[in-house]
């Protein structure tokens, strides 16, 4: 062995070095000796390992070497989430099983184990090494709900209004699309908690007739239509017949017509502005396209199957909006709850105008033969659902509540590049399009949750 290397040779940076070296080491309790190795072979060691503590790869984490000393051998391990893992552990990011609701079933690996991982490391921050995950999936639900129609991409996703628990992802759950009409129940809601207005409230059925104008402004909005036409907005589906009449507001929820709802929204006593803050408390995400301005009501925006089912959740549990809970409790090894997520619930609209909204839903999925809604044609007073689609029909809904349960099924096909494409070949929007490509898998899924009780 050799002696140590003399006073003389050293240099201020090699006492840095061996300074760095001792304090690498000293939460290990070793008595590190230059000693006990050749110090150029510790120095180029600790230069190494130096160079690797600080490294950055994003949040792949940081990777420690560790120097070889005598006898004792430290391993430099990598980690995924920016944690020191020593031989012999588990990762803390990876609990021991992830179940269904009922606690006994095992989630398979693909998306939904995803989704659930995803939703409660956002939400648990503590260590779910040797942890149980009991989820809210119901097996039999989530079976309905991987459905597929024909060539086209079915996202669902199922919600319990009472407590938020997400029961069912299916598909393309987390995929945006163009809501359409399904923003008009969530207008309704707005108006109904004001006092103004009731389901019976009329509106102007004929734009032509009936121009609809921006608060405080003469000019009435007008649109291109086809061969450059200039026509006054709204649009209106090829579908919803127009005359020149005043309609409750429940008949006009049943026909898909956009009138009634565009005057509703730009009314003296409505607010754009508030309209917007009430959509997005309702669940509502805040997307690039949902803004304050007329188009709202349109449902020009694009949200995801999942959160039309929470906003409709919010508009169907007397108000009070819960964001989606994807996880029950968590178990620790000798099977006792260790953590339940925490019950958070925001009242956005009152029990009344909620209710009243349930009414036009009901209406509305039991509306007159021909309005493309009678394939939904089930269940008592607790059902009710909307259907829609995007003018170019590039996407194609239904979401609605039966019982407590909100089913939201959003039905889309893309190209390779990500890009909508038209679902058929009528290309136009419309409660007949959404009911008829979308109405059989949202009732299937109705199916399987009446099993829940």
């Amino acid at each position: 062995m050799k002696s140590r290397e003399p006073e003389s040779n050293r240099t201020p940076r090699g006492d840095a070095l061996e300074n760095e070296f001792r304090a690498m080491f000293a939460e290990r309790s070793e008595t590190v000796r230059v000693t006990t190795a050749p110090y150029a072979a510790v120095r180029q060691r600790i230069t190494a390992a130096r160079h690797k503590r600080r490294m950055r790869i994003g949040s792949v984490g940081v990777a420690f070497a560790m120097a070889a000393v005598g006898i004792g051998v430290w391993t430099a391990v990598p980690s995924r989430h920016q944690s020191i893992v020593q031989p012999g552990t588990t990762d803390p990011h990876v609990p021991a099983a992830i179940l269904y609701a009922d606690g006994r079933t095992p989630i398979p690996n693909g998306p939904l184990q995803d989704a659930a991982l995803t939703w409660l490391r956002a939400t648990y921050k503590g260590n779910l090494s040797g942890l149980t995950v009991v989820t809210t999936f119901d097996q039999a639900v989530q079976a309905a709900a991987t459905a597929k129609i024909a060539d086209h991409d079915a996202g669902v996703a199922v919600v319990d209004d009472r407590d938020g628990a997400v029961l069912a992802l299916g598909g393309t759950w987390n995929r945006p699309l163009p809501i359409a009409d399904l923003m008009k129940p969530v207008l309704l809601a707005e108006a109904f908690e004001g006092g103004h207005y009731t389901p019976q409230s009329k509106e102007p059925l004929d734009a032509q007739t009936h121009p609809v104008s921006l608060p405080g402004s003469p000019q009435p909005l007008v649109y291109a239509a086809a061969g450059d036409q200039t026509r006054n907005w709204p649009p209106e589906s090829p579908t919803t017949q127009i005359d020149n009449i005043d309609v409750s507001l429940t008949r006009a929820a049943q026909m898909g017509a956009n009138e009634p709802f565009a005057q509703l929204e730009l009314a003296s006593d409505m607010d754009l502005r508030s309209f917007y803050g009430f959509a997005t408390r309702a669940g509502m995400a805040k997307e690039p396209d949902l803004l304050p301005v007329a188009s709202l009501v349109l449902g020009m925006t694009q949200q995801t199957p999942l959160a039309m089912a929470s906003v409709y959740a919010t508009l169907s549990n007397g108000g009070f909006h819960r964001d989606p809970v994807m996880v029950a409790q968590l178990l620790g090894p000798d099977g006792r709850v260790v953590w339940i997520p925490p019950a958070v619930a925001v009242r956005v609209t009152t029990a009344n105008s909620s209710q009243q909204v349930a009414e036009v839903l009901h209406a509305a999925l039991l509306g007159p033969t021909g309005n493309g809604l009678t394939t939904l044609q089930t269940g008592g007073a607790s059902t009710g659902a909307m259907a829609a689609a995007s003018p170019e029909e590039t996407s194609a809904w239904v979401t609605g509540v039966d019982s407590h349960y909100v089913v939201s099924v959003g039905i889309s096909s893309e190209d390779g590049k990500g890009r909508l494409l038209p679902l058929g070949p009528d290309q136009h929007g419309g409660l007949d399009v959404g009911s008829r490509i979308a109405g059989p898998t949202w009732a299937s899924v109705v199916r399987a949750v009446r099993s829940l009780g």
